[in-house]
């Protein structure tokens, strides 16, 4: 029902309000200034809403935002010079024909639109304050060198790339990266027939594909694919172009294999490996390494082999032609988007679109490059995640995943609130305002109180939980998912306020909060990052060998990585004095 009445709002979004009834016509005295005016002003009060996302309801707030927008593109005339970008003439089918790519030229905003647009702003304000933080231990004088040999842009831009990357990887927990799903293949289709619907058009999880850079960002988790996404648009609030690097196999389904994402700067590709969380180490194990260089000296990658057991597969791999993927969602290659890049005022830069076309002909120059093309991985998401509300709505499977979003994520719930503030880089109380800090403080329930969520009339109705139409086993069922809901939405606030320590240099506090994670007894889904978080806090205080053996102890998908990383430690033990 809920969901009906959102689509009901939806469409009135970009119905003209009456149904068939003729548009009033506009008042001949009114002077033209004026009805620009009034344009201008709804598409400020859409920008202003979307910008000061940690202050709105998230579904109220871009519904609003939603409407402006409409109302200013009525004022605005149909010459824009929008054209389609160059690359989508290269698309696989089905997307080439599909309504991603029919949709691109429309001017009616939507809820999705709205998302798209809160998700720049979160890369933005998360950039802008990540800028401003330490360079990672171990390339100051890396840097320093290509500060005198390339220059200031390019040594500062080279430490930028590195601060995303960095805080990405401590961000966002690695999940293990799925196999492409294989579905039956069917009988072969007749003519007029609709082909066999793809894997993520039927929600079925794989790749890179299960989730939105925001969703990623928010959720706080991700394959190697999905971190790439988070960095890769990270880098481009802050005109950083990087692009994910990929082998071709025609046996395999896909037939691309993506590797790493690698920051294009002048004519070089630096490689950052979001598997294993670190850049690629160049000669003598300094800095980062290019695609140039590894082409060069096979041994750069060889090195990242440990033992048997966890070989360095690039480093077998032939780097004679490498694909370029190019991340463009399709709502970054639409007309709408580049409507509200061009009327952004001066003073809010925000990106939205991208020239994919310009960036396959600068990267596609590239030593090592066969060619470049649009990422499907952006496409495939979209289609996913339309698959998978469809099915929560039906899905009893789904239905903890549903309460979820629409209980902590979908409104004003204080973690929702913490993380909006965390990514804006507002840990403490300001303003009358509560911080990041003081939010994810809020939602720790008291064991007494969630242990009481199942039993207790009075606890349910403090907490907000209301009985509906559901029957006693529904109702039953429905309380403990929120109960597990409850426990949860506390793992990741203890664990987040460990993160915020961490980014703010308070270490002591940052162990505290990591070991409450790691020391609690039931299944805790942040382990795995606690104890790497909590590594390096210990890199950072100078307790080299407590973190090397942290990171000895691991065993989640980044095992190789910190295998890697607890050996530069080792080194670094052993040439201390």
């Amino acid at each position: 029902m809920k969901a009906n009445l959102l689509a009901l709002l939806l469409v009135a979004l970009v119905v003209p309000a009456g149904g068939c009834r003729k548009a009033p016509r506009p008042q001949p005295n009114a002077p033209v200034g004026r009805k620009v005016q009034r344009s201008q002003d709804h598409l400020q009060r859409a920008l202003d809403t979307l910008s000061r996302y940690d202050e709105f309801d998230p579904q109220k707030g871009l519904l609003q935002a939603a409407y402006h927008l409409n109302r200013w593109a009525e004022g605005i005339g149909d010459e824009d010079g929008w054209q389609p970008d160059a690359t989508l003439r290269r698309l696989p089918e089905p997307f080439r024909s599909s309504a991603q790519v029919v949709d691109l030229d429309k001017r009616q905003y939507t809820l999705e639109d709205m998302r798209f647009v809160r998700e720049a702003y979160w890369m933005r304000d998360l950039g802008n304050w990540i800028a401003r933080q330490p360079t990672p231990a171990g390339f100051e004088q890396w840097l320093a060198d290509v500060k005198k040999a390339q220059g200031e842009q390019q040594a500062y831009e080279l430490g930028l790339a590195l601060r995303l990357f960095d805080w990405t990887i401590r961000n966002v927990q690695l999940v293990k990266l799925p196999p492409y799903p294989t579905i039956p293949a069917g009988p072969a289709s007749k003519p007029g027939e609709q082909p066999p619907r793809s894997p993520p058009e039927q929600a079925i999880a794989g790749p890179g594909y299960t989730a939105f850079p925001w969703q990623t960002l928010l959720f706080g988790m991700g394959d190697s694919w999905q971190r790439a996404r988070v960095f890769t648009l990270l880098a481009r609030q802050h005109q950083l172009d990087v692009v994910m690097l990929a082998f071709e196999d025609p046996l395999a389904t896909p037939r691309l294999r993506p590797w790493l994402p690698a920051a294009l700067l002048d004519d070089q590709l630096y490689l950052f490996d979001t598997e294993l969380g670190l850049p690629i180490p160049g000669p003598d194990g300094a800095g980062i390494a290019t695609l140039r260089q590894v082409r060069k000296d096979a041994e750069l990658l060889r090195s990242l082999d440990v033992g048997q057991e966890h070989p360095y597969a690039a480093a077998r791999a032939k780097l004679d032609s490498l694909v370029a993927l190019i991340d463009a969602a399709p709502l970054a290659l639409s007309r709408r988007m580049k409507l509200i890049e061009a009327n952004l005022p001066s003073r809010t830069p925000l990106v939205l679109t991208l020239d994919a076309a310009r960036l396959a002909d600068r990267v596609g120059k590239c030593e090592g490059v066969g060619r470049a093309e649009l990422w499907i991985v952006p496409w495939e998401t979209c289609l996913y995640q339309a698959a998978l509300d469809a099915r929560m709505e039906t899905d009893p499977a789904l239905l903890g995943l549903k309460l979820q979003r629409d209980w902590v994520f979908n409104g004003m719930h204080p973690l929702m609130q913490g993380r909006q503030r965390h990514f804006r880089g507002l840990f403490e109380n300001e303003d009358q305002k509560d911080g990041g800090k003081a939010l994810y403080l809020r939602t720790r329930l008291p064991d007494s109180v969630i242990n009481q969520m199942e039993t207790s009339p009075e606890t349910q109705a403090e907490l907000g939980i209301v009985r509906g139409r559901e029957n006693e086993q529904e109702w039953k069922i429905r309380l403990q998912l929120q109960k597990g809901i409850a426990v949860q939405v506390k793992h990741n606030a203890t664990y987040w306020l460990g993160l915020i320590h961490e980014d703010t240099g308070n270490y002591d506090a940052a162990v505290s909060w990591l070991k409450r994670t790691l020391d609690t007894k039931e299944n805790n889904a942040w382990k795995a990052g606690a104890r790497y978080n909590l590594a390096r806090v210990y890199e950072a205080q100078g307790e080299l060998e407590q973190a090397r053996k942290l990171l000895l102890l691991d065993d989640s998908p980044q095992r190789h990585g910190n295998l890697l990383r607890a050996r530069l430690l080792r080194k670094r033990l052993e040439a201390k004095p």
